[in-house]
C-alpha cells in the first residue's frame, strides 16, 4: 500500500483514521502540532505545524497519500481560519511540488440552508465555519486536479470532547439537567460516527485514481429537539431544556450522497441510538 500521512492526527477525526490503519496492520505517518502517543510500531509520529511550510514540505515529500484532517471547528475561530488558508496553501504547495495525492475533509455546511443539495448545488455558507471550509476547497480546486474532497456531516463518537453529542452526554453524566441552545431547537443535522467515516476513508484510498468531490453523511437525521428526546427515552432521564427564539443556520432537509454510494458500497456499523445507550450510568 502507498505511504499514507494523516495531518491533524491528534484530533478527533485524525485519531480515528490512524487507529483504523493500526487495526488493519498498515503503517501510517501521524502529524500534529502536539502529537499524542500511539502505542504501535506501525505509526511514525511527526511534530510539526502546517503553518511551517518548509517542515511540512519535507514530511509530505516522504509519503504518497496525504489525508488532511486539520481545519475543523476550533476556538478561537481565528485558528480555524489560519489553518484553512495559510495552512491549506502550504499543504497544497507541497502536494503539488512532489505530485502527491490529497484527501481533504470539508463540510456539508458549505451549502448553507436548503431543501435539497448534491455535489453540483450552489454553495451558500451561512456561518463563519462554512465560509472558511468553502475557501479551503477553493484553494485546493484552483491548484490540484486529482484531489479528493469529502464534505461530511456532523461527526460523533467515543472520546469526542466537543460538539452537541458530547455536550448532552456530559450534562447527563454530571447529572446536570440544565441544557441550553442558542437556537430554536429545529437545527437539523445528519449524524455520522467517526469510526464509520474512518472505515470509508480506508477503503477509498485503496481505489486507484479515485478523485473528485463527494458528500458523506450519516444514517441518522435529527433536529436538536428529536436528539434530546432520544437521549431522554433511551437513558430514562429528563432534561430541563432552554432554547433561544433564533432560527437555526445551515439546515438542509436532504443531502444527496448517491454519488459516493455509486462508487463504494458500505454499511454503517454505528448509529445514534447505540451511542446514547453506551452512555447509560
Amino acid at each position: 500500500m502507498n505511504k499514507v500521512l494523516v495531518i491533524g492526527a491528534s484530533g478527533f477525526l485524525g485519531q480515528a483514521i490512524v487507529k483504523k490503519f493500526q487495526k488493519e496492520g498498515i503503517s501510517v505517518g501521524a502529524l500534529s502540532r502536539s502529537p499524542i502517543f500511539f502505542d504501535n510500531k506501525l505509526v511514525t509520529q511527526y511534530a510539526a505545524d502546517i503553518l511551517d511550510s518548509e517542515e511540512i514540505e519535507s514530511i509530505i515529500s516522504k509519503h504518497d497519500i496525504i489525508i488532511n484532517c486539520t481545519g475543523q471547528i476550533s476556538n478561537p475561530i481565528h485558528q480555524c481560519l489560519i489553518q484553512n488558508t495559510d495552512g491549506i496553501q502550504n499543504i497544497v504547495n507541497a502536494v503539488k511540488k512532489y505530485n502527491k495525492k490529497l484527501i481533504h475533509f470539508s463540510s456539508v455546511f458549505v451549502y448553507g440552508s436548503s431543501e435539497y443539495v448534491d455535489e453540483n448545488s450552489n454553495l451558500n455558507p451561512e456561518t463563519v465555519y462554512g465560509s472558511i471550509k468553502y475557501f479551503s476547497e477553493y484553494i485546493i480546486n484552483q491548484e490540484l486536479n486529482d484531489s479528493l474532497i469529502l464534505r461530511v456531516s456532523n461527526l460523533y463518537g467515543k472520546n469526542q470532547d466537543k460538539g452537541i453529542m458530547n455536550y448532552i452526554s456530559s450534562q447527563y453524566l454530571l447529572d446536570n439537567k440544565d441544557i441550553f441552545f442558542n437556537n430554536n431547537g429545529e437545527m437539523l443535522r445528519y449524524y455520522l460516527d467517526v469510526s464509520d467515516l474512518a472505515s470509508i476513508v480506508f477503503r477509498l484510498i485503496k481505489i486507484e485514481n479515485f478523485s473528485g468531490l463527494f458528500n458523506i453523511i450519516g444514517p441518522c437525521k435529527l433536529t436538536i429537539k428529536e436528539l434530546i428526546l432520544k437521549f431522554e427515552n433511551i437513558l430514562n432521564y429528563k432534561f430541563k431544556v432552554e432554547f433561544q427564539n433564533i432560527e437555526s443556520l445551515d439546515n438542509i432537509r436532504i443531502v444527496d450522497d448517491n454519488k459516493i454510494k455509486s462508487k463504494l458500497n458500505y454499511n454503517f456499523m454505528n448509529n445514534v441510538d447505540s451511542f446514547i445507550g453506551k452512555q447509560k450510568k
